[in-house]
């Protein structure tokens, strides 16, 4: 292989992977081709990430017409593409079906503008009229034309809705431009709007930037009514281990904003939300949120039990992941000091103590782990190159008093992506993980922020600044390697983004000594995306080594396409 073809390993590998998860590649195990029968592979080089023009003033024009459109029940007003799209609820909606057709008396509307995206959020609270809404509408600007609308729009069914109080509230706060002093980054504005959700619904060890005074509006149902100078905004979370998928970003840095649509829960038949947060020096001060109930029921406030923390330590954790290995490599669990009830979990799906890998007795050639003492947790990384298959595996422990409470593996074999267990085994060995020296490593935050941003980078926001950079650096896609020569340069970097696909179902495990986190994800689908785990190692806050194992879930390979250049002689 050349080293041009090398240098292009790693685009054909994304656009690929783009590819195989919109699902056009491969059939699923409930659509399989019958034998002897392929589905044509498309071209990998096909998708073209979109490339839109716009200014502050044409967003804001764009907005204008939205409004007076909405106000007068008349799309016309809008300055649209011909092959403009219409969402409502986070549905496809035809031109004449949605709200805007319907003119609405608008008592106040507040929008900001995403220059590098082309994109616009507007609030809109009307309190007159037939019905009362509060709506937040995206606009996607081209050229002046508006090519894209989609609105959320909440009324009486909805969570907490009260649009004369949210009218109240909303239009009493200050969302001016900001003082340049008081800005921070598109970068960091993102940080903010994911902190807080994987803070609340799902790690403690995260660290939002709460602020006083700060207050937040859900509905109609604002925090802090009385204007006091305290956070009425924080959260004792986390609340529970709850996915909120879907999220995509929309930033004014002008104005200190931004806003989130995500789904919570399922991707598919999730609650669509949106968050909208106003900081101030790097802080929250206004939390504005939407949430569309799907259901015919009135949607009812939880009550919130939390779960007491699991107690464990550094060396509690190596001792368990070191009975994990004893086990897989004897085929037998009782060589691990298992909780009187233990959740199994093979490729992001329940099984039993029965099913799965773990009973199998493996010839393990490498294995190496990190350890979570926050979340009490681990991961290990497991090879096997001997024996009857060759597998690649990753395993996360969930452990508490010494007792493992959790086994959760992904498991690749040669159907997988690019995958080369030989391969695999000479990289990874070669890799230096050892812990860091204090100066070299960076917080636990930290660790998960790269970890989102790598994703929301690669597949969505061409804003996010990941920390690529570290000399050298390297990619270890099921085998594929892409600096097989230790060459001194960084060969990480991927120039995202590649296109807009969810990577849903983020958890990490984070190890602060060994400068590490790991993710397990899905690609695409809530409930049946392929199953991923990635694994960065940061050196100094750049990226140094990552490491992704990727699990086909359909019963055809996932074959490498002849054209894709750069792919290793292995594949």
């Amino acid at each position: 292989m050349t080293r041009a073809m090398r240098k292009f390993f790693l685009l054909s590998c994304c656009f690929l992977m783009i590819a195989v998860l919109s699902g056009y590649p491969v059939c699923s195990a409930q659509e399989a081709l019958p034998a002897g029968q392929a589905k044509e592979q498309p071209n990998p080089f096909a998708y073209t990430p979109p490339s839109r023009e716009c200014t502050r003033a044409m967003l804001i024009k764009a907005t204008e017409s939205y409004i007076a459109a909405q106000k007068a029940g008349n799309p016309s007003k809008m300055s649209l593409a011909k092959d403009a799209k219409f969402f409502q609820d986070m549905n496809p909606i035809a031109k004449d079906k949605v709200l805007i057709n319907t003119s609405l008396p608008v008592a106040f509307h507040r929008s900001m503008y995403d220059t590098a995206r082309c994109k616009t959020f507007t609030e809109v609270i009307v309190t007159g009229g037939a019905e009362k809404y509060v709506i937040g509408t995206r606009l996607t600007v081209d050229k002046g034309k508006i090519t894209e609308v989609d609105s959320l729009v909440t009324d009486k069914s909805d969570w907490l809705f009260n649009a004369d109080d949210y009218l109240k509230y909303s239009k009493a706060e200050d969302w001016s431009t900001l003082p340049i002093d008081n800005r921070v980054s598109r970068q960091e504005l993102i940080n903010a709007a994911n902190n807080y959700f994987d803070f609340i619904f799902l790690d403690k060890g995260i660290r939002p930037p709460w602020g006083s005074p700060c207050a937040r509006l859900e509905g109609g149902a604002y925090t802090n009514p009385d204007n006091e100078d305290k956070d009425t905004c924080q959260i004792p979370g986390p609340l529970g281990e709850m996915f909120v998928s879907n999220r995509t970003f929309l930033v004014d840095e002008e104005l200190g904003a931004v806003n989130i649509y995500c789904l919570f829960e399922d991707n598919g038949a999730g609650m669509p939300d949106s968050h909208t947060f106003r900081l101030e020096n790097g802080k929250y001060r206004f939390i504005h949120t939407l949430s569309v109930n799907r259901n015919e029921k009135p949607v009812e406030v939880p009550e919130y039990k939390p779960e007491p923390d699991p107690e464990c330590d550094r060396n509690m954790l190596k001792a368990m992941a070191a009975s994990y290995i004893l086990a897989q490599e004897a085929g037998d669990l009782s060589k691990m000091a298992l909780a009187d009830k233990v959740k199994y979990l093979e490729n992001m799906a329940e099984t039993t103590k029965e099913k799965g890998m773990w009973n199998t007795p493996l010839k393990i050639a490498f294995h190496r782990s990190i350890y979570d003492t926050v979340r009490c947790k681990t991961f290990t990384e497991v090879i096997v190159t001997e024996g009857n298959e060759k597998y690649v595996i990753g395993t996360r422990l969930a452990v508490d008093k010494g007792r493992v409470k959790e086994i959760d593996s992904l498991v690749t074999s040669k159907k997988d992506w690019l995958f080369n267990a030989d391969d695999y085994l000479k990289y990874s060995s070669s890799e230096d993980w050892d812990i860091l020296p204090p100066d070299d490593r960076i917080s636990r935050q930290d660790l998960i922020d790269a970890g989102n941003q790598y994703f929301d980078y690669v597949f969505m926001d061409k804003g996010i600044r990941p920390p690529f950079g570290h000399v050298p650096c390297a990619r270890l896609e099921g085998g594929a390697y892409t600096n097989p020569r230790g060459e001194e340069k960084d060969t990480c970097w991927i120039p995202g983004p590649l296109g807009e696909l969810p990577i849903v179902g983020r958890t990490f495990v984070v190890d602060e000594d060994m400068g590490t986190v790991n993710v397990f994800c899905r690609f695409g689908a809530y409930k049946n995306g392929m199953p991923d785990s990635h694994t960065f190692r940061l050196v100094r806050g750049k990226y140094k080594w990552i490491h992704t194992l990727s699990v086909n879930l359909t019963d055809q390979p996932l074959a490498v396409p002849e054209n894709a250049p750069g792919v290793p002689e292995s594949h």
